[in-house]
Protein backbone atom coordinates (compact mmCIF):
# COMPACT_ATOMS: atom_id res chain seq x y z
CA UNK A 1 0.00 0.00 0.00
CA UNK A 2 2.78 2.16 0.63
CA UNK A 3 4.95 1.78 -2.39
CA UNK A 4 1.44 2.65 -4.52
CA UNK A 5 1.01 5.61 -2.20
CA UNK A 6 4.62 6.72 -2.80
CA UNK A 7 3.89 6.18 -7.08
CA UNK A 8 1.12 7.94 -7.27
CA UNK A 9 3.03 10.68 -5.41
CA UNK A 10 5.18 10.47 -7.89
CA UNK A 11 3.08 10.48 -10.85
CA UNK A 12 1.38 13.51 -9.12
CA UNK A 13 4.55 15.30 -8.54
CA UNK A 14 5.78 14.67 -12.79
CA UNK A 15 2.43 16.29 -13.75
CA UNK A 16 2.38 19.21 -11.70
CA UNK A 17 6.03 19.55 -13.20
CA UNK A 18 4.50 19.85 -17.03
CA UNK A 19 1.54 22.52 -15.55
CA UNK A 20 4.72 24.77 -14.11
CA UNK A 21 6.00 25.99 -18.00
CA UNK A 22 2.01 26.89 -17.98
CA UNK A 23 2.43 29.55 -15.18
CA UNK A 24 5.29 31.53 -16.82
CA UNK A 25 4.97 34.88 -17.06
CA UNK A 26 3.22 36.32 -20.01
CA UNK A 27 2.54 32.49 -21.37
CA UNK A 28 -1.52 32.80 -21.87
CA UNK A 29 -0.66 36.54 -23.13
CA UNK A 30 1.55 35.65 -25.86
CA UNK A 31 -0.48 33.07 -26.68
CA UNK A 32 -3.98 35.10 -26.71
CA UNK A 33 -1.75 37.68 -28.83
CA UNK A 34 -0.49 34.98 -31.27
CA UNK A 35 -4.24 34.10 -31.83
CA UNK A 36 -5.19 37.17 -32.72
CA UNK A 37 -2.52 37.73 -35.07
CA UNK A 38 -3.21 34.39 -36.82
CA UNK A 39 -6.79 35.36 -37.01
CA UNK A 40 -6.39 38.77 -38.46
CA UNK A 41 -3.92 37.13 -41.48
CA UNK A 42 -6.92 34.41 -42.12
CA UNK A 43 -9.13 37.25 -42.45
CA UNK A 44 -7.26 39.19 -44.85
CA UNK A 45 -6.38 36.52 -46.95
CA UNK A 46 -9.93 35.39 -47.15
CA UNK A 47 -10.97 38.90 -48.13
CA UNK A 48 -8.34 39.35 -51.05
CA UNK A 49 -9.02 35.83 -51.75
CA UNK A 50 -12.46 36.40 -52.03
CA UNK A 51 -11.74 39.74 -54.25
CA UNK A 52 -9.86 37.75 -56.45
CA UNK A 53 -12.05 35.48 -57.09
CA UNK A 54 -14.67 37.52 -58.21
Amino acid sequence: MQDELKNDMSALELDMQELEAMEAPGFWSNFKDGTMASIAVSAVYGGVASAIAT
